[in-house]
């Protein structure tokens, strides 16, 4: 029979001891670290980015800056990546001042998040009416819309993927189209928010 050598009582508990002290330094700096933002770089630090004089801020829901008055301009865009998409200033407040918009695109196009997005954050007429821009199945229930049917107190929003990025409002008919449409919409939410 072998015997197993055991060390003395006294050495055990100065092992577990020393074990135990350890442990709980490692948890004090971890938590004194996180409370200090020391695992954090300048950027994450600042817990801002600024684009067109707004600070924005990262939340779990996109990205928020606060006006000078107080309200809320929400995006879903990093701003950083605003800075590459070229449109125009569009006076979008124009869209509550017709009695009814309707906002059009062709369903089978990926553009509902920008959609969604863009009446989010845009104030638009009292009456806004889906519709389409093809005749399709999936439209069978909406009217068909285009920009021919922009006038009279009548406004048109027409949401179009493309490969060109392109912003205009031309006779009561706003155009947005391009590949990344939620950064369009971002663009010009920011620039309307001025």
């Amino acid at each position: 029979m072998k015997m197993i050598r055991r060390p003395p009582r006294g050495e055990n508990k100065s092992n577990k001891k020393l074990y135990v002290g350890f442990l709980g330094i490692l948890i004090i700096a971890i938590m004194v670290g996180s409370a200090m933002d020391l695992w954090r770089n300048d950027d994450e630090q600042q817990g801002a980015i600024e684009y067109n004089g707004l600070k924005f801020a990262q939340t779990d829901r996109g990205w928020v800056a606060s006006k000078p008055d107080n309200s809320k301009v929400w995006i879903m865009t990093n701003p950083n990546e605003l800075k590459n998409i070229s449109v125009p200033y569009v006076n979008l407040a124009m869209l509550k001042t017709y009695g009814k918009v309707y906002v059009t695109s062709n369903p089978k196009e990926r553009v509902r998040s920008a959609m969604s997005q863009f009446f989010r954050n845009i104030p638009a007429a009292p009456l806004v009416v889906p519709a389409c821009t093809v005749d399709i199945e999936e439209c069978a229930e909406m009217p068909l819309k285009n920009c021919t049917d922009a006038g009279n107190g009548v406004g048109v929003i027409l949401f179009r993927e493309t490969n060109i990025t392109s912003v205009t409002f031309n006779n009561d008919c706003l155009v947005i189209e391009g590949k990344e449409l939620t950064k369009i919409v971002d663009k010009l939410i920011v620039l309307a928010s001025l």
